[in-house]
């Protein structure tokens, strides 16, 4: 296939790793992950700030790319990385889906979006929410769990316990780093 032809059927991406250079642990250059992606093929390889934020272009489809990262990320840095692969079509349907976009307006980083592998326990979230008291709020979508958390998430006991309360494996990003990789993937359109 021609390059050419290769390029202009690639669809853009959004790659986000789960647990690299959090607190000195697991510590992976974003360059080093860039080169990683473009070793497996993918075009205009970015990275958005040290926490494992890739957009790219690629062919096939969110869920063999998240396999072959996977294996290629723990062949080459030696150890497991979860991660989470969605295309740019799907992150706009989550951008515009934002119950709390008026109080992302505000203040970006007191709004998150939890990205699951699976639906999380919605029952058990809201007794966690109800136990911890907070002025949190959450509202559970497909694949994506969004939390307003105005007192900030840091700082919110129903943050630091809704993974295991879920039941399920999340990755959080905040809503200034959702709109970035937003706006990086309008980029490769």
């Amino acid at each position: 296939m021609a390059e050419g032809t290769k390029l202009a059927t690639m669809k853009t991406f959004i790659a986000l790793y789960r647990g690299i250079n959090v607190g000195g642990h697991h510590p992976v250059k974003m360059e080093a992950l860039r080169t990683l992606h473009a070793g497996l093929g993918h075009a205009d390889v970015q990275t958005y700030v040290q926490s494992g934020n890739v957009v790219f272009r690629a062919q096939g489809s969110a869920a063999g790319i998240a396999r072959d990262l996977a294996a290629a990320f723990a062949t080459e840095f030696g150890f497991a990385a979860k991660l989470l692969v969605r295309t740019a079509a799907d992150w706009e349907k989550l951008v515009a889906g934002n119950p709390y976009g008026k109080a992302a307006s505000q203040d970006p980083t007191k709004v998150h979006a939890a990205f699951c592998d699976a639906a999380p326990n919605e029952k058990q979230l809201r007794e966690l929410l109800t136990k911890t008291g907070g002025p949190e709020q959450f509202t559970v979508a497909k694949g994506i769990l969004y939390l307003h958390a105005p007192d900030g998430f840091g700082r919110s006991k129903f943050a630091a316990g809704m993974e295991r309360a879920s039941g399920i494996d999340m990755t959080v990003r905040n809503w200034r780093t959702v709109e970035a990789l937003q706006a990086l993937a309008r980029a490769l359109a």
